[in-house]
């Protein structure tokens, strides 16, 4: 399969959008900009491109995390759990690019779905890691419930206003090169 050089193009400069606005909240714990990147990534290359910005920008963030790189189950867990953002942004507006006031409710109930899909998907991949008993694994989670719920709150709040917001301004002007991104013909 050959992939247009403005495609790659695109999908590169969307991954390295992720990776940036990744490290741009890196002080602030459990607050992130990844996730609606990808989510929006996927909005506008459809399901695949989607899944590549996602899994691509969470490889790169992680393996070149400042406190260093996970371990791979943990990794592969982060870069999986990306992938899905990516393809569900894609599957959200694969009917079209309207934002109604239904639609603009169900993103921020997506980045809800999204982020508890990232947060049970590296617990287990954690646990795995240090071999931890059943006790020790519901000890880690009531122990990190505050960082849980600080995540699925601030990506649900950036899901419902941020991601409509510049989703609106990206979907409003479409061009022949945004349209064969998502791979329809113009």
């Amino acid at each position: 399969m050959r992939i247009p050089i403005q495609v790659l193009t695109r999908l590169s400069l969307l991954t390295a959008l992720g990776v940036t606005l990744g490290y741009a909240l890196i002080a602030i714990p459990n607050v992130e900009l990844v996730s609606a990147t990808v989510f929006m990534a996927g909005a506008v290359s459809g399901v695949t491109g989607g899944m590549f910005v996602g899994a691509a920008t969470e490889g790169l963030f992680s393996l070149l995390h400042p406190l260093g790189a996970p371990s791979p189950p943990l990794w592969i867990a982060q870069v999986l759990s990306m992938a899905i953002t990516g393809a569900a942004g894609g599957l959200f507006f694969k009917a079209g690019p309207s934002l109604t006031k239904s639609k603009w409710i169900w993103i921020g109930i997506s980045g809800f779905l999204c982020t508890l899909n990232f947060a049970v998907l590296t617990t287990i991949a954690y646990s795995l890691t240090v071999s931890l008993s059943m006790k020790q694994i519901l000890s880690s989670l009531l122990f990190g419930l505050g960082f849980y719920v600080i995540h699925l709150a601030s990506n649900t709040v950036i899901f419902f206003t941020v991601v409509p917001a510049v989703l609106r301004i990206l979907t409003s002007g479409r061009t022949p090169a945004t349209s064969q991104l998502q791979g329809n013909p113009r």
